[in-house]
């Protein structure tokens, strides 16, 4: 959905192909067609034949397979790089590897001692993460991944901000864009950016692009890599790596920055030109979801908002800068992604404040719940 979005902002003409015909994606797009590309091969190759550039936002193994073949034998640029995908896509590759380069991460169990984060090597996002401060815990935890039918992998928790910034490369060098701050909810997914991180200093930002341009040159990145970190005790501790499309950050970045990373990267597939680095900011921006339910407003994270249903964009709603949303008057159950912006960290929080009492004001909501993770502040 953020592809799409951020394509509009920069007047992409998008088409958009999912096998869901319900996909949120598909509301915002300029055409939209509901195909599976692994079985219809044929008339999905017809459609990217007509396109300037393909971009796959999705973490289907066999679909990335079957598009990487495809679009070997075609003209049009596939902005995605499965080498790089293979090795950040395995936590236990990408630790390897990040061992290797020399990145600061976090310690390994047993030597760090408890509280530990035990999470699935290949799985995305927050799926599968618990914390653990016991042996019970830990033995809980692992049985949690066992039923994923997953490896497992556990790493010292570490309590401090938790940032994260994108690295476009071209194979040979490599631009780090924006260090941003993710807030996590309580079952550890990001329910809101903020952009630039407000606490930034320059050893922690350099810090973090030098890590990220060196990873992305190491593994020859060709497209988009995500940066996630964990700053403790001034040092950011690099998490995971995604040669992937990220959601969330490139839009709270946008409205911060005026960085377009969909057009960065389909300017590079196209031209073969590596975007210069990002300028000064001009403001900061907050972009985050909540669903609400009834008289309960919740903030959440992106995989409650993924039941959002025929989404548009709408200007001005409860006094936003801007929503993704499926509400309408009157209506009891619905989900928004919030965009508000200030010149100033304080001047955006101010005005995101007031958007979320419009809201309770407005809709009569009875609770509003702010989670987040287990141990955290």
């Amino acid at each position: 959905m953020e592809v799409v979005y951020l394509a509009k902002k920069a007047r992409i003409e998008t088409v958009v192909l999912d096998k869901c015909g319900s996909a949120p994606a598909l509301n915002l797009a300029d055409e939209a067609r509901a195909i599976d590309v692994v079985h219809d091969r044929a008339k999905a190759r017809k459609i990217f034949a007509d396109c300037d550039a393909v971009i796959p936002a999705n973490e289907n193994l066999e679909t990335l397979t079957v598009l990487t073949e495809m679009f070997k034998t075609m003209d049009v640029p596939l902005i995605f790089d499965m080498n790089a995908y293979s090795i950040s896509s395995s936590k236990t590759r990408s630790n390897e590897f990040m061992r290797g380069v020399g990145v600061p991460l976090p310690r390994m169990w047993p030597e760090c001692g408890f509280p530990v984060v035990v999470k699935p090597s290949g799985e995305s996002g927050s799926v599968g993460v618990t914390r653990a401060t016991n042996s019970d815990e830990l033995v809980a935890g692992m049985d949690r991944v066992r039923q994923l039918n997953d490896e497992i992998v556990v790493q010292e928790f570490l309590d401090g901000p938790s940032i994260s910034v994108e690295v476009i490369a071209d194979g040979e060098d490599a631009v780090p864009l924006v260090t941003t701050e993710i807030f996590l909810d309580d079952g550890y997914d990001c329910k809101m950016v903020e952009s630039p991180w407000e606490d930034e200093t320059e050893e922690v930002e350099k810090a973090i692009s030098d890590a990220g341009r060196r990873m992305a040159i190491d593994l020859g990145l060709r497209g988009i890599m995500d940066v996630e970190a964990i700053v403790s005790g001034g040092v950011p501790r690099i998490l995971e790596i995604d040669a992937r499309i990220p959601s969330q950050t490139p839009a709270a970045v946008f409205h911060s920055h005026d960085i377009n990373i969909i057009s960065m990267l389909t300017d590079m597939a196209i031209n073969g030109k590596l975007p210069s680095p990002p300028k000064e900011r001009a403001r900061t921006a907050y972009y985050e979801h909540v669903a609400v339910d009834g008289g309960i407003m919740r903030s959440s994270g992106e995989g409650s908002f993924a039941g959002v249903r025929s989404p548009r964009i709408v200007r001005g709603l409860f006094g936003s800068d801007e929503m993704i949303t499926d509400y309408e008057p009157g209506k009891k159950n619905w989900r928004a992604t919030i965009i508000n912006t200030g010149a100033t960290a304080c001047d955006a929080r101010i005005k995101r404040e007031k958007v979320l009492q419009a809201i309770i004001d407005s809709e009569g909501i009875e609770r509003y719940d702010d989670p987040s993770p287990e141990g955290c502040i």
